[in-house]
């Protein structure tokens, strides 16, 4: 009994490597799984950065239309300056 566990053609070589093959499966779909994760939240980072950019242009125009002249002029002028800002989500 002991010979075909213990054995060169035993079971044992067989289950190891049955075993590193599930563990290499387990492994891989953990990696796999989590590296799509990361994508899909690098592609939502992006899509906010356009959008914010958007965002910033529109507020750009929107105080240049009210005759403020350009921001670079009005740096001093804290409520149309928009260094530091940090839009709600």
């Amino acid at each position: 009994m002991f010979d075909q566990v213990i054995g060169q053609s035993g079971l044992a070589p067989i289950v190891l490597s049955l075993l590193g093959a599930l563990l290499f499966l387990l492994v891989w779909f953990v990696v796999n799984r989590s590296s799509v994760k990361a994508n899909q939240q690098v592609q939502l980072l992006t899509e906010i950065a356009d959008q914010q950019r958007r965002q910033t242009e529109l507020l750009e125009q929107l105080v240049k239309a009210q005759g403020q002249g350009s921001l670079e002029n009005n740096d001093d002028d804290s409520a149309y300056s928009l260094k530091g800002f940090i839009p709600e989500r």
